[in-house]
């Protein structure tokens, strides 16, 4: 593996604590792989990606639900830094039979870990391979919160509530009221559940009611003074 690469996955939350020297061994230790991807390009995780968790180093995953006749929801979406695939990975249903997809929102490099590997430590008892086990687990518990807040906000009953929804948990999870959103319009009302045109009129009502502030990805959330 290219040292460049070392460093980019020593930097990644599912290495925390882990040297860039660990990480080095912990690739060749596992098996690893790292496979790059243009935009719109679907990830399949059967075939030689069978039992593999994903993992972003660069660029951006979306998880989508397909039904049978090709319409998909927005799930989750997943940045640099992220894991995706372990609820499959780390049992024996398979994705595609679930009607779920990962397809790059952007041109990605996507490092691929044996889950099997993961959960066993190898013969050698290495200290680093315990703390990527309590890494990853650290990692599920902060998707499942996510999945939490995607119920959270397709519940909301309008538009505008949802918009809202997810703009304030945008804000908070980035702490600050001004922040670059991690999804595209178009994601974003399939994230919404909403038509893209409604989602665009409550958009534009918001920010002349001074409500938000926004110049494309990025969004300023006008917080009221509890004074006035």
């Amino acid at each position: 593996m290219p040292k460049a690469h070392i460093t980019d996955i020593s930097t990644l939350p599912l290495f925390d604590e882990i040297s860039p020297s660990d990480c080095t061994l912990l690739f060749d230790c596992l098996g690893c792989r790292i496979r790059e991807y243009t935009k719109d390009c679907r990830i399949r995780l059967e075939g030689d990606l069978t039992g593999n968790v994903g993992t972003v180093i660069e660029g951006s995953v979306n998880m989508y639900k397909e039904d049978i006749w090709g319409n998909r929801t927005l799930l989750s979406y997943m940045k640099t830094g992220d894991v995706f695939g372990e609820a499959f990975s780390f049992s024996d249903v398979s994705p595609e039979r679930e009607g779920i997809a990962f397809v790059t929102a952007s041109p990605s490099l996507i490092l691929f870990l044996p889950a099997n590997r993961i959960l066993h430590p190898c013969t050698n008892s290495c200290p680093f391979h315990h703390q990527l086990s309590k890494n990853m687990f650290a990692m599920i518990s902060v998707k499942n919160r996510r999945l939490m807040e995607r119920i959270e906000v397709s519940s909301q009953g309008s538009v505008r509530e949802k918009i809202l929804a997810f703009l304030s948990i945008e804000a908070q999870r980035q702490g600050k009221s001004t922040f670059r959103l991690p999804l595209r319009r178009t994601e974003m009302a399939e994230y919404l559940c909403v038509n893209r045109s409604a989602m665009s009129r409550e958009l534009t009502a918001l920010k002349n009611e001074g409500a938000i502030d926004f110049d494309k990805d990025y969004f300023t959330l006008r917080i009221a003074d509890p004074e006035e």
